[in-house]
């Protein structure tokens, strides 16, 4: 994990810099265009990330997780899967992580948040003595391309495509494909979901979607729906 390797001690000396270190479509278009724009502006970016917002981890909780030997990190995955740090500025494709084992090693490891702490993040990504805190935008997991057949998910991960499980919102017009086989739900409300990012759905589904199927492989499948 590219993170601080620091000793209880210089942890503790460090816990200022570290703590600001890591800090915190409707669906109603018919023409398949038309559709894949609603998906990609619909709700602008999602849910921002608490650093911007202002709201940063609680020193005192802080203080009582690094009393326990383990170290608390601070996440943000953006609508587009991009994994950040929470205080990284500005968050962009230059500024996410990008190292493929990193991601599988990060993204594969995602559960619900129940450690009692900072409880606003509702997922966690635990690393033997570290406890990576994740916000998502959305969906912690997000699709991000699509090879043979696979949806592609974290650095190197896939997962098959099944067009007739696909998925869209009916309050954002976003569109969801079912959780990687055997993956535990990422979030306390058992969530089956994860986002399809709206560039791929823009290159790979578009010219097949209407406003209640998905032509795919000349097969048309009817479109699924969820809040």
């Amino acid at each position: 994990m590219p993170v601080l390797a620091l000793s209880r001690q210089g942890l503790a000396s460090r816990l200022p810099s570290l703590l600001h270190r890591s800090s915190l479509f409707s669906h109603t278009h018919t023409h398949a265009h038309a559709h894949a724009h609603t998906h990609h502006d619909s709700g602008e970016n999602g849910e921002r990330c608490f650093h911007e917002q202002g709201i940063h981890p609680d020193e005192n909780i802080v203080h009582q997780i690094l009393d326990k030997h383990i170290r608390p990190y601070f996440y943000y995955i953006d609508i587009h899967g991009q994994v950040f740090l929470q205080d990284t500025k500005p968050k962009n494709l230059t500024s996410c992580y990008k190292n493929t084992k990193f991601l599988d090693f990060f993204m594969t490891r995602i559960k619900p948040n129940t450690t009692g702490w900072f409880e606003e993040y509702r997922h966690v990504s635990p690393c033997g003595r570290e406890m990576n805190f994740v916000q998502a935008a959305d969906t912690p997991i997000v699709y991000h391309g699509l090879q043979d057949g696979q949806l592609l998910w974290a650095g190197t991960k896939k997962t098959p495509f099944l067009p007739h499980m696909v998925t869209v919102s009916a309050s954002t017009g976003r569109i969801y494909h079912p959780l990687p086989h055997n993956f535990e739900s990422p979030t306390s409300d058992k969530q089956e979901y994860a986002l399809i990012k709206s560039a791929l759905v823009q290159t790979e589904f578009a010219d097949g979607l209407e406003s209640d199927s998905l032509k795919w492989q000349g097969q048309r499948f009817p479109l699924r729906t969820k809040e």
